[in-house]
């Protein structure tokens, strides 16, 4: 009898483990498939070394660059949103200390809903968060980049 009893204490500890690990991998896995989505389907904010309107043609898209000037970009294409507001303002926040490091005003349109933010600078290394904000401090879209060393 007590042979029988440890097998069904071993089988069911196993099965809880094994239950355990399963439900964390979901949990993983679920937060990775709504970044993912979020980033196939829904508004971004992205980063370049030179854009060209004429050709639409982002030059060096990436979100790690060596300090100096970026453009940055706002596409709302993708929920078939527009801006609604006249004006926009580009917050460098550096995450290490929540502190903003720099907010960049801007005109626009308020029926625009792809826009390119030249001349941002960032002149120290470290990892930001960059938001794009209606004049209210409502955020339109955020992405992170991180500025390193020449």
């Amino acid at each position: 009898m007590g042979k029988f009893t440890k097998n069904t204490y071993m089988k069911n500890y196993y099965k809880s483990v094994s239950a355990l690990f399963v439900f964390i991998i979901l949990i993983f896995g679920c937060g990775k498939l709504k970044n993912l989505t979020e980033s196939v389907s829904g508004n971004k904010l992205y980063f370049c070394e030179e854009y060209d309107s004429s050709t639409d043609n982002c030059k060096g898209e990436s979100n790690k660059y060596t300090e100096g000037n970026l453009t940055v970009m706002v596409d709302l294409r993708p929920t078939k949103t527009k801006l609604g507001v006249r004006s926009v303002n580009i917050n460098v926040t550096d995450i290490s200390t929540g502190n903003v490091v720099e907010t960049f005003p801007f005109d626009t349109d308020s029926d625009m809903d792809y826009i390119y933010f030249e001349n941002v600078k960032f002149e120290n290394p470290g990892k930001y968060k960059v938001s794009a904000l209606k004049p209210d401090g409502t955020v339109i879209v955020s992405n992170e980049i991180e500025i390193i060393d020449k």
